[in-house]
């Protein structure tokens, strides 16, 4: 797999949307990190020891000039790339919280917000609908860009509580990558395919508890973005799997007969 696999990660850095996310994998015992970069057509799994911006670069090339969706983790913030979009998903757990909080002025925080990330939302879904044209969902976008900013610029008396304040903060730091799904519709306002990507590899850290040996995680991270990314192109990994071993010229072993 190893040829192919270096493929992948050479084409994961050219242009397109990339959905990146990270987990914790443990080798040997010591914490490592599972990085994956997704796009339609493939899927790669990056085994680092860190969880900084340089596996990040490492992952998807110094000059990545594609558009970046991510968490708000702070290893993406030097990540070069055309655009970044912050997934919507992570920030409305959050305020969902702030919707159950004894302080006023987290739920006000909330109630003010949410409403406008929901526009957001219902005019991409419209535009894949056919119910909206591109030019009006784009338009829309420095609509609700300013809604936002009136928000964060008029707190109630005496300030926003502490945690409502936290997320003001990281809407500010991020000003320009809440909306970007409504400029480029080809991106979804959620990181939840680099999510779904990382799942099997989560479910088998917990089952397994990580690998013993480097080359056995790289084998892990090789593996699971073959079996992702033959999904991903429709076709079947066993078949592949075949194909890869006869092709190295170690013909895999012949079904026996079973009479």
């Amino acid at each position: 797999m190893q040829p192919a696999y270096e493929r992948w990660r050479q084409w994961i850095q050219q242009p397109g949307v990339r959905c990146v996310d990270e987990t914790s994998y443990r080798v040997n015992g010591v914490n490592h990190w599972m990085w994956v970069a997704t796009a339609p057509e493939c899927c790669v799994l990056f085994l680092a020891p860190t969880r900084s911006s340089t596996e990040v670069k490492k992952l998807l090339g110094e000059d990545f000039s594609g558009i970046l969706s991510s968490d708000c983790w702070s290893a993406y913030s030097p990540q070069s790339a055309a655009a970044k979009q912050k997934c919507l998903a992570h920030i409305e757990r959050k305020l969902k919280e702030l919707e159950g909080s004894r302080l006023a002025a987290n739920r006000h925080f909330a109630q003010q917000v949410f409403p406008i990330l929901q526009q957001g939302r219902q005019a991409h879904r419209d535009y894949h609908l056919g119910e909206l044209s591109l030019e009006a969902l784009q338009e829309k976008r420095p609509q609700l860009e300013e809604d936002l900013r009136k928000v964060l610029d008029h707190p109630p008396k005496g300030g926003w509580a502490a945690d409502a304040q936290t997320l003001a903060h990281r809407f500010r730091r991020h000003e320009s990558e809440w909306f970007t799904f409504m400029s480029y519709p080809q991106v979804s306002p959620d990181n939840n395919d680099a999510e779904r990507a990382l799942r099997p590899v989560v479910i088998h850290r917990k089952v397994s508890g990580g690998a013993r040996s480097d080359w056995g995680a790289q084998l892990v991270a090789m593996m699971f973005s073959f079996l992702e990314s033959m999904r991903r192109q429709g076709r079947n990994a066993i078949d592949q799997l075949f194909e890869l071993l006869s092709s190295s010229g170690c013909s895999p072993p012949l079904p026996t007969n079973p009479g």
